[in-house]
């Protein structure tokens, strides 16, 4: 399903209709709790419905906060408060509708979390009135050995779990001919996850305008030895074929531990990932921010 973020928001992001507005937060950071309680007394005086998590039912009654069990499936907009690694955490709640994420930076860089804390209130206004920048991004869905699945704004990694040995991997692209692999692992990234772990491994830098899915070998010996760019229509399957331990991470936040034989699909998620554009910086600052490049 191809959404359109202008047609997605059109009668929906007008402040009449948004009404439950979620809060996901870094536990134990103590500026994320600080501007959460500010951010909470600013949608009590709207008139809005405070959602947070159920883990966090211990902050104080106060807020006028209500614990949900699923955020994603309730909150017409979600205020994340910490750093990219909080913006991960959504992205993993989401299940079958977009919601749109304004994402305060309490970290280092904030290239996934844009929008500083100085920003954090008057963007959230702006959000509830219609009036944000909304950004479109690619999310994939991997589909594990139990069938579980699960959505990705960054990237699969399939590496070895143990001593490091080569593993041999088949890449079944559909209709097409397989490829084979040979490497300590393989990730498949996301435009938005190609300034991570794939770029690190040498894989190119895509802009997250860009739709494609980005397959990266890592240290390869055999086979496919440099990066494939695929469509993002492209499902794929990664066939573990040889080796002794292996385990699949994803967004650097889920493990599971795989065994020879098993598969992992990946295509494009049917929903796209809404994020709250920062008004004062733009992808190349925020990339250069995050990998030191400079002109």
């Amino acid at each position: 399903m191809v959404l359109n973020v202008n047609d997605l928001f059109v009668g929906h992001h007008g402040g009449a209709i948004m009404r439950k507005v979620g809060l996901v937060l870094k536990r134990g950071h103590t500026q994320a709790l600080a501007l959460a309680e500010k951010i909470s007394l600013l949608l009590s005086e709207l008139g809005k419905e405070i959602l947070v998590e159920e883990s966090f039912c211990d902050l104080p009654e106060s807020w006028g906060i209500h614990p949900c069990k699923n955020i994603a499936d309730e909150a017409d907009l979600i205020v994340a408060l910490g750093g990219d690694g909080t913006i991960l955490r959504v992205a993993a709640l989401l299940n079958d509708r977009p919601v749109p994420v304004l994402g305060v930076n309490l970290g280092r860089v904030g290239f996934l979390a844009e929008i500083s804390p100085e920003e954090a209130c008057s963007e959230l206004q702006s959000a509830l009135e219609g009036k944000s920048i909304l950004a479109q991004r690619m999310m994939l869905e991997a589909t594990l050995p139990d069938h579980q699945k699960i959505k990705v704004l960054n990237e699969v990694v399939i590496h070895w779990s143990g001593v490091a040995r080569i593993i041999d991997i088949l890449l079944k692209l559909g209709a097409t001919r397989d490829i084979e692999l040979r490497a300590d692992g393989v990730i498949v990234a996301t435009p938005l996850g190609s300034s991570a772990y794939s770029y690190a491994a040498n894989g190119p830098l895509v802009h997250p305008n860009v739709e494609a899915m980005m397959i990266t070998p890592i240290c390869a010996y055999f086979g496919l030895t440099r990066p494939l760019i695929l469509p993002a229509d492209r499902s794929i399957e990664l066939v573990l074929q040889r080796g002794e331990t292996f385990k699949v991470t994803i967004d650097g936040r889920l493990s599971a531990d795989l065994e020879l034989g098993d598969t992992i699909g990946i295509r494009k998620s049917s929903i796209p990932f809404i994020i709250i554009k920062s008004r004062t910086r733009g992808y190349f600052e925020a990339l250069e921010a995050k990998l030191g490049l400079v002109g």
